[in-house]
């Protein structure tokens, strides 16, 4: 990871943007100045306190969630660092991920409120229009449904949720047995979720390597999986970032099948040469544009890239941001939403 210009002062502030404050504090912490390895210090022991924080969410929901009879599976975070990492202790996570059957969401969510919970973002009328499939909570947790946020993207892949709940493999974490996805499905949605939000985090391309090496997934379920639900050019993208940045061992016949269209995968590669994101702005480069717009196919990307491009100049939304309109937090509103979800409209 590299700070701009070299300047060693930014290195705290881009080990948190990456995520990767452990790691960077275990390597070189011994040799850098006094100021500079304090801040990394500092910053180390807030992300030991989260883990801690962490976990006892983790028991508090494993008892709700069972009291209430809601089936869950537990994602990234704590699990993934416990199945995947070779030094668990050094992925940092804040939150905690869990997803329940989409009939079940609106009695994990009551649940939840129960015991004291509330909606971050309790924008329903905005939840309701892309049939969400998360909303965050005080307490720490994401509550999904499904791997994929908005309607307009999954009504274009075919990710199949009770599959993955079927295939669900028993974990272990702080003592507490808890299900997780299987190793390629777990691979998945590590690749979905990094380049749904630009993979521009270190830590997001770390996940995949240690998934990789440790996790062992087998490569020809990976890639028959996305074929499956369309969602193979998400996955490739990640891949092929985490196989330049980090070395990560994907072989190149599973690249190729997962993109298969040659000219977009030289595109990829030519924008994360020009663009790469271990060199910390903080701010969007087109390479991270081309990853978030993915759709099932590249023409369909490009489309979705030039209409976002347009979209923005003429309103000055920055990409991936929250469309403006009414926020509505009504109970009716809430009541809607919930019954879509649990109609499967």
């Amino acid at each position: 990871m590299r700070a701009p210009g070299g300047a060693l002062e930014r290195l705290p502030a881009a080990a948190a943007f990456h995520r990767t404050v452990g790691f960077v504090f275990d390597e070189v912490g011994s040799e850098l100045p006094s100021k500079t390895a304090g801040e990394l210090e500092h910053l180390q022991r807030e992300e030991r306190a989260r883990h801690l924080i962490v976990s006892g969410t983790l028991r508090r929901v494993r008892e709700c969630l069972l009291g209430a009879g809601v089936p869950f599976l537990v994602v990234k975070g704590p699990v993934l660092a416990a199945l995947a990492y070779s030094s668990p202790r050094l992925r940092s996570y804040r939150d905690l991920d869990l997803i329940v059957p989409r009939s079940r969401f609106a009695d994990a969510l009551q649940a939840f409120e129960s015991e004291g919970a509330d909606v971050i973002d309790p924008n329903w009328r905005y939840l309701f229009d892309e049939v969400a499939g998360e909303v965050e909570l005080t307490t720490g947790v994401d509550l999904h449904w499904h791997f994929l946020f908005s309607e307009s993207v999954r009504r274009a892949t075919k990710v199949r949720m009770e599959e993955i709940f079927e295939r669900a493999r028993r974990a272990t974490v702080g003592g507490m047995e808890i299900l997780t996805p299987d190793a390629p499905d777990t691979l998945i949605h590590l690749a979905l979720h990094a380049c749904k939000e630009g993979g521009d985090r270190l830590i997001w391309l770390k996940d995949i390597e240690q998934a990789v090496l440790n996790d062992k997934p087998s490569w020809r379920d990976v890639v028959d999986r996305a074929l499956d639900w369309r969602v193979n050019l998400f996955v490739g993208a990640i891949l092929l970032r985490a196989r330049r940045v980090l070395h990560a061992p994907v072989p190149d016949e599973v690249l190729g099948a997962l993109i298969p269209n040659r000219p977009w995968r030289r595109l990829l590669h030519s924008l994360d040469v020009l663009f790469p994101i271990d060199i910390w702005t903080g701010c969007e480069t087109p390479a991270t544009i081309a990853v978030r717009a993915t759709r099932a196919d590249a023409p369909r990307t490009l489309e979705f890239i030039g209409r976002a491009a347009l979209s923005r100049a003429r309103n000055g939304v920055r990409s991936g941001s929250r469309p403006a309109g009414r926020f509505t937090a009504t109970a009716e509103a809430r009541t809607a939403f919930l019954d879509r979800i649990a109609s499967g409209r």
